[in-house]
């Protein structure tokens, strides 16, 4: 099971899934917004595909996410059995003809998006059971900046569900809006090696709109270094912040791992293992605290370039 975050480019991904679907004569269900689903099929139309055509021929069938989720969501719980049951009729249906299934379905997000995350989890979960039970391959997706305001030990969760996590758009821009309250930025990204470079670009793009462009190449390289640690050792996805505050800028990486930050000593020859030597040398204080679920990593910059750094 894998999951792409849905924005512009995303939505072109959920078109080729289903396109490769009709290509390998499967059935392909796709459980999606009304809008969401118009968006998908406008795609195929560019792509020289007629869903229409493909719906008479028995291999496309669609849901509406809302509907269907309200159907299945009982006094603010998401019922299992009826869930179970909806979905062996859909099944059903498909597979009349004999052919393979592929589906799309983002119903979870809609959940996440409500703040209803534990039964998110729960579909989750039972999407699972399902894969086990039935032969189908299974795309979710969630929409861009969903996660941003979420607990990190959360999207653990989710990320740990699927076997394949497909960010699409890693240099989206930084929305003006949140630029301009000129405080405190953050953003959320999956345990991915794109997330990296997709930090870093968020990092420069607040530093820029707030005016401190001489920073962003000491905070690039910070950020780019604090945000491979999340990924290559904590095997989490983060948080990456940018806060100003008292003649200072911090620059952090939050991760959904317990264990404390280790600093370890790199030979001569080594290729890496010098990401923390080279935090504490580009920054005036750097250090790592504790939060609920994990911990921060943050290195901190002087907005005001006579005052020395402390080595």
């Amino acid at each position: 099971m894998s999951f792409y975050t849905l924005d512009s480019e995303g939505f072109g991904a959920v078109a080729r899934f289903v396109a490769d679907g009709w290509a390998g004569d499967e059935c392909v269900v796709l459980v999606a917004t009304g809008p969401h689903r118009a968006a998908v099929e406008t795609l195929l139309v560019a792509l020289g595909h007629d869903p229409a055509s493909q719906a008479a021929s028995g291999r496309y069938l669609t849901l509406d996410a809302e509907e269907t989720l309200a159907e299945l969501v009982v006094d603010g719980h998401l019922d299992a059995d009826l869930f179970m049951r909806r979905v062996d009729e859909v099944v059903t249906e498909a597979s009349a003809a004999g052919r393979p299934i592929r589906a799309f379905g983002e119903m979870v997000a809609l959940l996440w998006q409500r703040g209803q995350i534990e039964e998110a989890i729960s579909l989750e979960l039972l999407w699972n059971q399902l894969l086990r039970d039935y032969d189908f391959s299974l795309l979710c997706a969630y929409p861009t900046g969903v996660f941003d305001h979420a607990e990190l030990v959360d999207v653990r969760r989710v990320c740990d569900l699927h076997t394949d996590l497909m960010p699409v758009d890693g240099s989206s821009s930084t929305d003006g809006a949140q630029l301009s309250l000129g405080h405190a930025c953050s953003r959320v990204y999956l345990p991915t090696a794109s997330s990296v470079p997709a930090a870093r670009h968020f990092v420069v793009d607040v530093l820029k709109a707030w005016g401190h462009d001489s920073l962003t190449a000491d905070a690039a390289l910070i950020v780019s270094e604090l945000a491979t640690n999340a990924v290559t050792h904590a095997a989490s996805p983060f948080r990456a912040l940018v806060d100003r505050r008292r003649g200072g800028l911090r620059i952090g990486v939050e991760d959904a791992a317990r264990a404390p930050l280790e600093r370890r000593t790199a030979e001569a020859d080594d290729i890496s293992g010098r990401g923390v030597d080279i935090v504490a040398a580009l920054s005036a204080r750097w250090g790592y605290s504790p939060v609920p679920g994990g911990k921060v990593v943050w290195a901190e910059l002087l907005l005001d370039p006579t005052r020395s750094r402390a080595g």
